[in-house]
């Protein structure tokens, strides 16, 4: 019999500024690199980059049921930057500070309030493999 490996999205967990935010049902982080193309007349018609990025970036996303108000306090406060910290379930990690970039919510007449949020890596990112 054949064991299938995966990471379960619920096993996949976050803090925003050391505290976990509440209501988390999806999660979605992106990483960029851009690319600095130097392809030339002498690269044969191949395709050549540049091996370090020109600028990477972060982008990561989270939405949910909404349990409370802090990130609608966090949009509103005096600094949006956070430290970020992603933790894997081998205990992998990846670390750094985020712009809370966007807050929206959702109020149906009969329903559960919901909300996105989304936030832009400032600065490097570290991450830390687990075992």
């Amino acid at each position: 019999m054949t064991v299938g490996i995966g990471i379960i999205g619920r096993e996949v967990t976050f803090t925003l500024g050391g505290s976990a935010v509440l209501g988390v049902t999806s999660k979605s982080s992106s990483q960029t690199n851009e690319l600095g193309d130097t392809t030339d007349d002498n690269s044969s018609g191949n395709t050549e980059y540049l091996a370090t990025a020109l600028l990477k970036s972060a982008e990561f996303s989270i939405s949910g049921t909404l349990k409370n108000l802090e990130l609608l306090n966090a949009f509103f406060g005096a600094s949006v930057l956070y430290e970020v910290i992603e933790t894997f379930p081998d205990g992998s990690t990846l670390t750094y500070d985020a712009a809370l970039a966007s807050f929206s919510y959702s109020a149906e007449s009969n329903s559960l309030t919901t909300y996105e949020a989304s936030f832009s890596r400032s600065g490097p990112g570290v991450f830390v493999a687990g075992t």
